[in-house]
Parts: structure tokens; C-alpha cells; sequence
């Protein structure tokens, strides 16, 4: 496992018009980043952090990060598959998660992170979860032909936990279709909860085997440790799941020094490796 930086870390920083992608890149390469994920907006609305979708931009985008030794391992679309309100933007959301699997494919990006969507009054659990599943398996068509993972994230309401998830990959049954788990996603974090704790690790430990790509929630820096949770633990799960990807941090207070994500990783790296000469980090 290594570590990598999430666009959305600096998502203040992004309504500076004159902070833009390749800075992102600068700071995550000064940072010590070796990977990175990157927004790249909603259907409908203006590109968000990776600044466009010319496919041009991108393979310079792309190019940009290499020259510091940086993997774009994901473009992060935000979409709904479920909003029913309003139809036509519901199918626009799945040409746009089919326009970035494309771009994503032809930029050799290997991931392209989605969610599920968000429960609407007067619609039952069933309908709903149908218009998700319907929706993935499109998308999941072009997947496979791109050769890129749509890494499905623990984090709208409709199939936010493990069994949720499981239940969305059996019904579309799709090579492609894989898992980003964030372990603090549906679970309050914080020591003052231990149950809620104890369930989070055990949904981690269901998605984990699934995952191609995965983020960390970083809350702060605690005397030398993470914040909210055991992240030792956290390293072994993902270990004895034989995930070898990064884990990209999501940086959760917005007015927070950024300079934390440094010593964050200082903190992740020295527990991964420990974990390693324990016993089978990768």
C-alpha cells in the first residue's frame, strides 16, 4: 500500500482562481505523494478540480503528474443515479459517468470513482435501488470495454454499507465493478463511539477484498497519531484483504493548515511499514 492525496483536500483552495490542477500536482509531489485522485464535477456543471474535460488537458494533466513521479490513479465523478425529480438529468448523470470511463480509458487513468445516489421522498427502497442498479450495469458495459474500474464508494444513501454494496455487484455482475471503501463513511467517527467503531472496521473488512481503490478521511493529528480512529488497525485490514493500492486522504476540516496531510502521511507510512515487517503489508 502507499499513500496519495485527494483533490478534494484542497477544495478551498480550488475557489482561488488562480490555484488550478497542476498546482494540486506541485503540492502533492512537495507533500511526498506518490498518487492522487482528482474531481472531475457533476453532470451538468462546469469541470471541478481536474479544470476540463479536452482530452489535450487531461494527457497533460496526466503527463504533468508522472514528470513527479505522481499516478492519476482516479478521476471522482459526484453523481446521482437515483434522482427521480427530475429524469433527465438522471440519465444525463449516466452519460456523464460514461463520458469520464472513456476519458479515463484513454488516459490510462485506472480508476474512475462513483456513487450511488440519494433517497427521494415518495420513492420506495426498491425503485430506487432498481434505478441505481439499472444505471451501474450501463455504465459498467462501458467499463469493460475501456479497461477501467468503476470503484464504487460507501458514501450516498442508497447501497452506503458492505452488505448494501454486495447485494449492487451481485445484481450487476460486472468484472468492473469494484469497490472504494472510506471506512469512516456512515459511521460517526470518534473515540466517544466504540461501538459504532467496532462496526465500521467490520464493514471495512467486507469491503476491502473488493477494493481497487480506496480513501482516508483525515480528521487531524492527535500526539503523533490520527485522529478518530486506529489506523494500525485500518493498515492490517486492508493487508489481510491483499489490497496494495493507495489510500488517498480527504483532508475533512476545510480551514485546517494542509501542512497536516504531510505529517498524516509521515504517521500512515511509518504504521504501514511497521505493519510490513510484522508481517504482510504490501
Amino acid at each position: 500500500m502507499k499513500t496519495g492525496l485527494h483533490s478534494f483536500s484542497r477544495r478551498e483552495a480550488f475557489k482561488n482562481p488562480d490555484y488550478n490542477v497542476f498546482r494540486f500536482l506541485d503540492e502533492a509531489h512537495a507533500w511526498g505523494f506518490t498518487s492522487v485522485e482528482i474531481m472531475t464535477g457533476a453532470a451538468g456543471g462546469k469541470p471541478a478540480d481536474i479544470g476540463g474535460d479536452d482530452p489535450a488537458h487531461l494527457e497533460k494533466v496526466c503527463a504533468y503528474a508522472r514528470e513527479r513521479g505522481i499516478a492519476v490513479h482516479c478521476f471522482s465523478t459526484y453523481n446521482d443515479f437515483a434522482f427521480v425529480k427530475n429524469e433527465a438529468w438522471r440519465l444525463e448523470n449516466i452519460k456523464y459517468v460514461q463520458q469520464w470511463t472513456r476519458l479515463a480509458g484513454r488516459c490510462g487513468v485506472p480508476n474512475l470513482r462513483l456513487l450511488s445516489g440519494y433517497w427521494s421522498e415518495g420513492r420506495s427502497h426498491e425503485e430506487l435501488e432498481s434505478l441505481v442498479i439499472e444505471a451501474t450495469r450501463t455504465c459498467c458495459a462501458v467499463a469493460e470495454r475501456e479497461g477501467v474500474n468503476l470503484s464504487f464508494e460507501n458514501h450516498s444513501t442508497i447501497f452506503l454499507y458492505a452488505a448494501d454494496i454486495q447485494r449492487l455487484m451481485d445484481a450487476v455482475a460486472s468484472p468492473r465493478l469494484t469497490a472504494c471503501p472510506d471506512p469512516t463513511n456512515g459511521f460517526p467517527a470518534g473515540k466517544d463511539a466504540p461501538a459504532e467503531l467496532e462496526r465500521m472496521y467490520a464493514n471495512l473488512e467486507a469491503l476491502a477484498p473488493k477494493a481497487t481503490n480506496a480513501h482516508l478521511k483525515i480528521f487531524g493529528v492527535e500526539d503523533g497519531a490520527l485522529a478518530a480512529y486506529d489506523f494500525g488497525r485500518i493498515a492490517r485490514i486492508f493487508a489481510a484483504a491483499g489490497y496494495d493500492g493507495p489510500l488517498h486522504f480527504e483532508l475533512v476540516q476545510a480551514d485546517a493548515d494542509p501542512r497536516v496531510l504531510a505529517q498524516a502521511r509521515e504517521i500512515v507510512e511509518a504504521a504501514l511499514e511497521r505493519a510490513r515487517l510484522a508481517g504482510g503489508v504490501r
